[in-house]
């Protein structure tokens, strides 16, 4: 009787120990502000690499502190940390997978690039062009030009800020953009972010994307044009003291 409840209180005691087994802080692998982890079970077999937020073992990766290699876990509302086993883990680690081009223009055409830039471009005519026409009315004035060079001149210059616009949303455009996205994400970060654009928040994203594009923009222009204000009258008086304290004799000399 009492050998069957020492046999029972120890298995007792192995099983609160694996409930209670803290997984092993295997592989770290930086890249700028951005960390991935690899954390590996008590029988030594190794998660796939782990985002701040992901879960694993029933443990959720809440921060990490990259100076101390430090990793903290929630479970149950409690925290523990952990910190990175050995150098020598992060070698047998298996390193993230890069990714190719043809994993980002698969990303590309989930995105639908050429439908979701061309109508960016649209809406960029719309808000810059009447700016634009307008600074450009005031550079001819400046240049005393005619009536037919001026009408010229402006003429001239939409058509090159259309044809502008237009290469945003050019194939050249999508191949340079797919090959930064293969050389930047890896090959699961693309395919992350291709099911993302297939849900409807991804697709929501892309169709509100050139709107969301106006509505920053016009939110910044006014700043913009606010920190561009014409000069006080007393700016270049100003400025021509400070480059003149700040010239040489020989400079000043010279200039006079």
């Amino acid at each position: 009787m009492k050998l069957k409840v020492l046999i029972l209180a120890a298995a007792t005691a192995v099983s609160a120990l694996a409930a209670d087994s803290v997984p092993l802080f295997n592989a770290v692998f930086s890249t700028g502000n951005t960390h991935r982890f690899v954390l590996t079970e008590l029988d030594g077999k190794p998660s796939a690499w782990l985002n701040l937020g992901d879960s694993y073992d029933g443990y959720k990766l809440a921060a990490y502190d990259p100076a101390t290699s430090t990793l903290e876990l929630e479970k149950d509302g409690k925290t523990v940390k952990i910190r990175l086993v050995n150098a020598a883990a992060v070698k047998d680690a298996p390193a993230p997978t890069a990714a190719t081009l043809a994993d980002a223009q698969e990303l590309f055409k989930v995105m639908r690039f050429e439908e979701m830039m061309g109508r960016i471009a649209e809406q960029q005519k719309k808000t810059l062009g009447p700016m634009i026409q307008q600074s450009l009315a005031t550079a001819a004035a400046r240049m005393k030009l005619n009536d037919a060079e001026k009408e010229e001149f402006l003429a001239a210059q939409k058509t090159q800020f259309d044809e502008m616009m237009s290469s945003i949303a050019g194939p050249d455009m999508r191949q340079d953009m797919e090959q930064a996205y293969s050389e930047i994400f890896t090959k699961d970060e693309l395919a992350g972010l291709a099911d993302f654009y297939h849900t409807p928040a991804g697709q929501a994203l892309i169709d509100n994307t050139p709107a969301v594009s106006a509505k920053i923009q016009s939110l910044m222009l006014p700043r913009m044009q606010q920190g561009l204000a014409p000069l006080p009258p007393s700016a270049p008086a100003s400025a021509a003291r400070i480059a003149a304290k700040g010239s040489s004799p020989r400079l000043r000399a010279s200039s006079g």
